[in-house]
């Protein structure tokens, strides 16, 4: 499994270099705004997310690791895994960003980062993968346009609602320790059950 994780960041190693790109830009646009830490930790990840399946997809890496000794389990649960990883790398954007910015302002570095927005976003990345890795699997490369264009479209959806999301929590506050729980066990369990389905889908293909 750790071999077909680090593929999937061999492959991306350009596409890296634009999002450190992106970040930088986005930072300094979007410094004064409640989006910034959308943009800036959400986006990198789902976009990640993105190019790395659709690489499998381009290059029919399907077909590659369906004729090698690798169980099919093992390719569904590396990507699923990598979804975790790349939420771990946006985190760790969104917390350097968030740092270097207030520092430069002088508000209040480290301790500006809001680890319970960060959270939130976290839940926001498995509910988007939760929905677009099926629909990778089920229609791969013959739809692959139709995905991205939806996926896309829920992507500019899901920036927008959450951005007034982080505006509403760094207003009012976060929501009760309670709804912090229900919302990250919805989130795992929507991410657990996109695995299964994911799962089955693989075990059916005919490569």
């Amino acid at each position: 499994m750790v071999a077909l994780l680090s593929k999937d960041f061999r492959v991306m190693r350009k596409e890296l270099l634009w999002m450190a790109v992106y970040v930088v830009f986005f930072a300094v646009s979007f410094s004064n705004s409640p989006m910034g830490g959308v943009v800036v930790q959400l986006v990198p990840s789902i976009m990640l997310l993105f190019i790395s399946a659709n690489h499998d997809v381009k290059n029919r890496n399907f077909i590659l690791l369906g004729s090698l000794p690798v169980r099919r389990s093992d390719i569904v649960c590396a990507r699923y895994v990598s979804v975790l990883l790349f939420g771990v790398l946006g985190t760790g954007i969104g917390f350097i960003v968030s740092t270097a910015m207030a520092m430069i302002r002088g508000t209040g570095g480290v301790s500006s980062f809001s680890w319970g927005t960060s959270g939130i976003l976290g839940v926001m990345l498995l509910v988007y993968a939760a929905i677009y890795l099926p629909l990778h699997y089920w229609l791969g490369d013959k739809y692959l346009q139709v995905i991205s264009v939806i996926m896309m479209l829920l992507l500019f959806a899901s920036t927008s609602m959450m951005g007034f999301i982080v505006g509403a929590t760094d207003k009012w506050g976060l929501p009760s320790p309670a709804a912090v729980a229900v919302i990250v066990v919805a989130g795992a369990a929507a991410f657990f059950i996109s695995y299964l389905i994911s799962l089955g889908i693989m075990k059916k293909k005919d490569f």
